[in-house]
């Protein structure tokens, strides 16, 4: 979060308590991309109405006593679900009173990292620093979300994302491992088809299926919409891309480390990726930049940057680069009772910091 001062220089606007500068932590759309949920880097969950290029407040959902690390807005139930460091989830249920926290029993003695609804929102799971996953569903006599534990994770969990049939979770974690694990849940899903053969059991929860090693912390990950693709990014600029159900096929393929096609770039660690089709995915993270790669004929490559440069004189990358350093070492502050930035360079690109999320929904 930023401010323009009367000298034109762009300030970093800092927490009051911390002397940090504010910065968005999470965030998620409904379905027709009319309201927003954003936690600003602590306990609060703002949600705002967007009309015609403007945000407008709508409510603060105040349950968690720590920094909010995940929010999921499910479009089929108007549901959010969100995770903290104080080791809690809520899910959000909306009337005409506005939104009401239902518990989710998480059994985690570390934070919460992320979560993700499942794609029939009937579940989601929920990454932890416990070195662990939960997988949460309702139980409609006690009103409140159980969760049951898959482990297996030699560090903390940091993303999640869900295969299009429901029944698979791949995770990744700080200790460079990518996961697939069975995730259906009996009550609540129908039996799971074959996914990888009849050889491959899908019907008990936290089965193992695969572990791929990457060397470095796999950040964020997402499956392609028809569910063929599987990509992530890592600590060390790379992003990495596996076809789990072959073009033409039924059946897919249970992923192996030579099967994993990585693309090294030279720009700083991604932190999201997000596909936009089940050809083209969009990355972004400390660059300030989001790029965009695309397959041909079972290809990735890299197509360029979406906003490459204000500026014809110097490298986007390498401008974005150096003066994201300068910010970060004017920010700090000095000693106890400073947090001023003063003045810093601007940024050659439209996002002024790191990009910390990203998303689309249906109605764009």
């Amino acid at each position: 979060m930023s401010f323009e001062s009367a000298d034109g220089f762009r300030l970093l606007k800092l927490d009051d308590t911390t002397k940090r500068p504010l910065a968005i932590s999470c965030h998620a759309w409904n379905k027709d991309g009319t309201l927003l949920a954003f936690s600003p880097m602590n306990h609060e969950i703002h949600i705002v109405k967007y009309a015609d290029g403007v945000l407008s407040p709508v409510e603060v959902l105040r349950a968690h006593e720590q920094k909010v690390m995940g929010i999921d807005w499910a479009p089929g139930s108007d549901r959010i679900v969100s995770c903290s460091e104080d080791r809690n989830a809520y899910v959000w249920n909306r009337d005409s009173d506005g939104w009401k926290p239902t518990l989710v029993i998480l059994q985690f003695q570390r934070s919460a990292t992320y979560v993700k609804w499942s794609n029939s929102e009937k579940k989601f799971a929920v990454a932890s620093g416990a070195k662990c996953v939960a997988i949460c569903y309702y139980e409609e006599e006690n009103n409140w979300w159980v969760s049951k534990i898959i482990e297996g994770f030699d560090s903390t969990v940091l993303t999640l994302a869900w295969h299009q049939s429901d029944c698979v979770l791949a995770a990744g974690s700080s200790d460079g491992s990518v996961q697939l694990f069975s995730a259906a849940c009996k009550g609540v899903d129908k039996k799971p088809a074959p996914l990888f053969g009849p050889e491959v059991s899908l019907a008990k929860l936290g089965i193992k299926l695969c572990e791929i090693k990457t060397g470095s912390w796999v950040v964020d990950m997402a499956f392609s919409p028809s569910g063929s693709v599987l990509a992530y990014v890592t600590h060390d600029s790379c992003v990495h891309f596996i076809t789990v159900i072959p073009a033409g096929k039924s059946e897919g393929i249970l992923p192996t480390q030579e099967r994993v096609q990585t693309i090294r770039t030279s720009d700083l660690p991604h932190r999201r990726i997000l596909f936009l089709s089940n050809d083209r995915v969009v990355v972004a993270g400390h660059d300030c930049i989001p790029a965009i790669f695309s397959c041909t004929q079972d290809t990735w490559s890299s197509q360029g940057k979406l906003d490459d440069s204000k500026s014809k004189k110097q490298s986007a990358s390498t401008s974005a680069r150096s003066a994201a350093f300068r910010k970060f070492e004017m920010a700090m502050p000095q000693s106890a009772g400073e947090g001023d930035a003063g003045p810093i360079d601007t940024l050659p690109t439209r996002h002024q910091n790191c990009i910390t999320g990203l998303a689309t929904c249906a109605a764009w």
